[in-house]
């Protein structure tokens, strides 16, 4: 299979086109275009070495994950080329699965066996996303108008029965492994693997049985997919940033945005360093700044946009403690935060390294050289990798299971990501109406 695909390159260049080839040997290679193969391709790698998870909330992204090295943030042109990828690269890695496996990952503790186990696992995971998101794009067409649009019908169910046969199959991979060759190895999966399998067969069981010709009666309830095995940080956050990346800078409710800020100012704590107190005080301090503003007049200050509009029109927004300014230090404290999470998701680099690379991308510029001497010996006390790690697990013995590092690593890379777009939205905001400021303090 071969085409077009979106792939995220930085933050300055943002989604860059690629062509994409999948040969038989099960090698994905990319080009910059389709008309430059002649020149070499500029990255490959082997599928069944690469986890694929389905983005939970862009119906067009997945991503590639090469467990310790690489992961690569892709997008398709439309709902049902994302699916034929997916279906593609899920059949490569079944069928490459068992030949390669042992070879291209090595885990000491555990042996061939137990290991093919936990990538099929994997696998269910992949389709049962898919089945889920197809079955519910299914139930939504239907139930739009009396007359179901057969058009977008027959588009939406084009891959499902491709997809259900790769599910089985993978199951029946899965069984014959933990039944057949090796009764033990099922055991050595964590008990929330388990769990998790058992949960993920049900709601697709509960999905197909709940399609019906007729529109069903007070029923708007999603089923969404579990992606994680462990509960984390981030897994936990009541308020993640995902949930206003699809919204403009006017859109952006203010309470909202400011208990999310919270939640993630949070992480500072994981950081280990009593140096770090000043960033989370100021984080902090900004806050309280906009929720003043707030309280002033609930009804009147409910977005982002009309807490920065009404100084914008009074003149205040250059005085001294506006929430314009406090609105200005908020996001370039979570643009740090979130650089830094998707620096350390790459996983080629060190807590201090990540973090260093984050701070130099966003605050160090307006710092002076007091407020830089301080974060230079903050750096130089942030934890080692197993014990920051472990510090974002809700139950510290899950850090020692092996899919953990890697759950935790696409949980940062994600977040970061997410992070990342709610500050351009409000820095565009920013630079068009000339309220950035190359201040320096400290």
């Amino acid at each position: 299979m071969e085409g077009t695909l979106f792939k995220w390159t930085n933050y300055y260049n943002g989604w860059q086109p690629r062509y994409f080839v999948l040969n038989e040997t099960g090698i994905l290679s990319y080009y910059k275009s389709s008309e430059l193969i002649h020149e070499g391709c500029k990255g490959s790698f082997l599928v069944p070495a690469c986890e694929v998870k389905v983005h939970p909330h862009d119906p067009f992204r997945f991503d590639l994950i090469i467990p310790g090295e690489q992961f690569f943030c892709l997008k398709a042109k439309s709902q049902p080329e994302r699916q034929r990828w997916l279906v593609a690269l899920g059949t490569c890695k079944s069928r490459g699965t068992k030949s390669t496996t042992s070879t291209i990952v090595s885990i000491s503790h555990l042996n061939a066996v137990d290991h093919e186990i936990k990538i099929k696992v994997q696998e269910l995971h992949l389709y049962e996303t898919v089945l889920t998101q197809r079955i519910h794009a299914i139930k939504s067409i239907a139930n739009d108008t009396p007359i179901p649009d057969i058009k977008k019908l027959d588009e939406s169910t084009s891959m499902l029965s491709v997809t259900c046969d790769a599910f089985i199959h993978t199951l029946d991979e899965c069984i014959k492994l933990a039944t057949g060759n090796s009764s033990q190895s099922l055991l050595l999966l964590s008990p929330s693997s388990l769990t998790a399998i058992s949960d993920d067969i049900s709601i697709l069981q509960q999905s197909f049985s709940s399609i019906d010709s007729t529109k069903p009666k007070n029923s708007t309830e999603t089923v969404l997919p579990k992606q994680n095995f462990f509960k984390t940080f981030f897994s936990e956050l009541s308020y993640p940033f995902a949930k206003l990346t699809s919204l403009k800078f006017e859109e952006i409710h203010s309470e909202l945005f400011l208990s999310t800020c919270e939640q993630y100012i949070n992480l500072i704590e994981k950081f280990n360093s009593k140096t770090f107190i000043p960033l989370r005080a100021d984080a902090n301090g900004n806050i309280n700044k906009l929720k003043r503003k707030i309280i002033n007049d609930p009804n009147k200050f409910q977005t982002l946009y009309s807490i920065v509009n009404d100084e914008i029109i009074a003149k205040t927004t250059k005085e001294k403690n506006s929430a314009t300014d406090a609105l200005l230090w908020l996001k370039r404290s979570i643009h740090f935060l979130g650089c830094f999470l998707h620096e350390y998701g790459q996983d080629n680099q060190t807590v201090e390294d990540a973090m260093n690379k984050a701070y130099g991308q966003t605050l160090k510029r307006f710092h002076g050289w007091i407020t830089r001497g301080v974060f230079s010996i903050a750096l130089r006390s942030v934890p080692y990798k197993e014990e920051f790690l472990m510090s974002l697990a809700v139950n510290s013995n899950d850090a020692r299971e092996v899919l953990f590092e890697q759950q935790i690593m696409n949980e940062m890379l994600e977040h970061g990501l997410n992070m990342n777009s709610v500050v351009n939205k409000i820095t565009e905001f920013y630079i068009e109406h000339e309220l950035e400021s190359d201040e320096i303090i400290g």
